[in-house]
């Protein structure tokens, strides 16, 4: 990939990854059995979570075919790396700041999963500026609504407010305010 075009997106909108794209004729299988899919996947798995919070969500649903990858799920990982190509200047920033508020920003999808119609919970969360938590994860209940795949999203963000708030009070720093964006 040293000498991938980078792209300005992780994931192109029209990219889906369902099961039906897992390999299936031995001619593939064998094929794709000399692909670091798994090994890649942990790197950028790795990177999501400490540093990376952009690539989090398409990181999470490429790594739900670790097990059986097709060729489209190893050229939608391929992008992730261009991307990651692409943007490696970027970074976390962290500065001083007397802004002590907590903003929130969550979000939910409806049955956005098309092997199992699940819905995904997203948050970020970020304080002076400065991200410091986020996620993306599969609802663990099939939601019937968007109304409740939110409700769903909003209570795993309600717990996360908790723990951070508790967190950062037995370090001495009392939030301000806690603002919140879907």
């Amino acid at each position: 990939m040293t000498d991938a075009k980078p792209v300005s997106t992780p994931i192109d909108k029209s990219t889906k990854m369902v099961k039906a794209m897992s390999t299936s004729s031995k001619g593939e299988i064998e094929e794709m059995q000399e692909i670091p899919y798994q090994n890649v996947i942990g790197s950028l798995m790795y990177a999501s979570i400490g540093t990376r919070p952009d690539i989090t969500h398409v990181v999470n649903r490429a790594s739900q075919f670790a097990n059986n990858p097709g060729r489209q799920h190893w050229i939608a990982v391929k992008r992730i790396l261009r991307y990651l190509k692409g943007t490696s200047s970027l970074k976390l920033k962290f500065t001083r700041s007397s802004d002590t508020s907590l903003k929130v920003f969550y979000d939910a999808d409806l049955g956005s999963d098309e092997d199992d119609r699940s819905s995904y919970t997203r948050y970020l969360f970020a304080l002076a500026g400065a991200a410091i938590s986020w996620a993306s994860r599969k609802q663990p209940t099939v939601a019937l609504s968007t109304i409740e795949s939110e409700y769903m999203a909003l209570t795993e963000t309600s717990e996360e407010v908790l723990w951070i708030r508790e967190t950062l009070r037995k370090l001495g720093l009392f939030l301000t305010t806690v603002r919140s964006s879907t």
